[in-house]
Parts: structure tokens; sequence; C-alpha cells
């Protein structure tokens, strides 16, 4: 591991000790009311409050009716909360502390545009994996932070306890206590919509970061290695098993995704030069469904040029399905025929 990467490594570990003590501080006024930090708490709203609450006093008090002076705003402890959990400074914390971490270690193009992504130094093998590991529990912080947040905003306190359980046992695994890393069950929905995240990245890294180099020229069984290359990390350190080319009884499905018997998708790659672009979403993927017994699956198609007939009456099906309200979350479509570079953009 390099210098740069060990640095790297302190500065995400630094920034999820923090972040772990600022949403157990902000959440103890809830969970703990005698604790220390909610009375550290408390005097912070008093005194964050103070001037403005002596304004509209006085305001109240001003013994000649004809002058009028407006009151000023003075937020409840319960929102004083919720923006101490979501922003730092009128900025969301997560793009505050991810700017903080990008800004000593840069990336650059090359035409001079830098974008700071972990996961992409991960996928080249510029890194450490306990680099990845550690930015991904940095992730997976504000997404429990942000359903913190969800739940005061409800006022659905019950669960809040055991979403800071689920902190505690990831920060364990950075303190060395612990040998599992997320220990997130995920019902069939919830996996669904995990994985169409994590879709969503790989897209952005074909589209966006010049992974469609990579595979523009490459046959289907190239762009199944690549996806499952990108996919499998993230979900080992999920608990999730990827199963690529599994017999579902009505054929293979390319892979399946599961976390225990409960929770299965089906998800079927393609590429646009296939001539059963349409039918592999329409009777293919059902049939795969079907035999896994879920009603779960994905479809991803890859346009890498040359596309046949059977991917323009997809994309027609689509667009079809869109304009009649049907949800068509599950096909992703994804571009790898290259694009200009911005020092080429007019």
């Amino acid at each position: 591991m390099t210098d740069e990467v060990k640095e790297l490594r302190k500065c995400i570990d630094s920034s999820i000790v923090s972040e772990r003590n600022h949403i157990f501080k902000y959440t103890s006024p809830l969970i703990k009311p005698n604790s220390s930090d909610a009375k550290a708490v408390y005097h912070e709203y008093d005194r964050a409050t103070s001037d403005a609450r002596y304004h509209n006093h006085n305001v109240r008090n001003i013994p000649y009716g004809n002058i009028h002076v407006k009151e000023m705003n003075v937020p409840t402890f319960h929102t004083f909360l919720l923006n101490k959990l979501r922003c730092h400074f009128n900025q969301k914390r997560k793009d505050y502390i991810s700017s903080r971490i990008a800004d000593r270690f840069k990336s650059y193009d090359e035409d001079g545009d830098w974008e700071f992504l972990i996961a992409d130094f991960e996928f080249e093998g510029e890194t450490d994996h306990d680099v990845f590991k550690a930015w991904l529990m940095f992730e997976h912080l504000f997404d429990i932070s942000d359903q913190i947040v969800n739940m005061i905003e409800s006022k659905n306190l019950i669960g809040i306890e055991k979403h800071l359980e689920l902190i505690d046992q990831n920060f364990g695994f950075l303190m060395g206590d612990t040998k599992l890393f997320f220990q997130l069950k995920m019902d069939e929905n919830e996996l669904y919509s995990w994985l169409l995240t994590q879709i969503d990245s790989f897209k952005h890294q074909v589209e966006e970061r010049d992974l469609w180099r990579s595979l523009k020229d490459g046959p289907e069984k190239h762009f199944q290695r690549v996806f499952e290359s990108y996919l499998r990390r993230t979900c080992e350190l999920y608990d999730v098993d990827i199963s690529p080319e599994t017999s579902t009884g009505g054929g293979i499905v390319d892979f399946k995704f599961s976390q225990g018997n409960g929770s299965k998708i089906c998800v079927e790659l393609k590429l646009s030069q296939n001539p059963n672009a349409l039918s592999g979403l329409t009777h293919q993927l059902t049939q795969y469904k079907c035999g896994e017994k879920t009603d779960k699956g994905i479809y991803v198609v890859l346009n890498s040029g040359c596309p046949s007939s059977s991917y323009y009456e997809l994309v027609k099906y689509i667009e079809e399905a869109k304009s009649s309200g049907v949800s068509i979350d599950h096909i992703i479509l994804i571009n790898a025929t290259g694009k200009l570079s911005a020092s080429k953009l007019k």
C-alpha cells in the first residue's frame, strides 16, 4: 500500500469515526435524554436560539402599538436536531465531508478535469481492498443516517435504536473488533432496490468513466465478465450471493443475486446487436423469474454500436410503456458507443 493510499484510508476512517459520533450525539436527546451528550445538545440549542428568542420577547413587549417589527424564526428543538443531522453550514453533510476528502485526493483526466470516486480506483486496481471497504462503510453510514432522519421527521422513533446498533456493528469492524463487515439483511424488495443502485453505478462507469472502451468491441460473454467483476466485490461486502449462469429449470439465466432463499433477483444481459434483444425481456427473463419463483428481474442491454432491429423494437417498447405509465425501472440501457472528451465539446 502506497503512502498516499495509507493516508486516504486514514482520512476516510477519521471521517467515519467523526460522523458516527455526530449521529449518536444528535440522536441522544431522543434515545438517552439524561445522558451527557443529550445535555450538551440541549445547551447548544439554547445558545443557538437565544438571540432570536430574546428579540421576539422584546418585540412582543413593545409599549408602542404603532411600531411594527417582525419576529425572528425560532426553530423547534425537533427541527434543530434534523438540521444538525442533515447539514453542515447549509450543505449536505455527506457532500461536505466527501468534498473535504476529495480535495486532498483529486484524480485528473487527460483534459484536466477531475473526479474522485473510490470505486473507480478500486476497479482499475489502483487502491487497496481495505480502502474500498472503508469507503463503502462511509457511504453506508450516510444511508443509515438518512433513514434515521426520515424516522425523526415522521416521529417514528422506535426504529432509531436498531439503526444505531447497526452503525456500531459496522464501526466495530472498522476498529477490528468484528470479522463481518455489513450485516444488513434485505428482503426481496430491498435487494431489488439495492441491486438497481449498483447497476446504475456500473452504467455510470461505462458511460462517464471510459469503461465503454473495454466493452465496445467485446462479445456478450466479455460484457458478462466485466459486469460480474464490477459487482462481485460489493456483493461480498453486503453478503449478497452472485451466481452466474444459473439453471432456473426454464433455461440458464445470466445472473441470480440472492440473500438466503427468500430474496432472489434474476438479471439478464444482452448486447444491442443481439437479434433477441426484445424477446430476451418479454420471454426469457419472464421464464427465468417463474423458474426461480420470484417476480423480480432486471434486464440490462449494452449498446456498443450496430444495434439490431430487435433493439429498436425494445426502445419502442420502452417508450410505449412510459407513455402508458408502466414502470420500466427494471430495464437498463447502457451506452458504450463512446463520447467526445470535454476539450472537444463546443
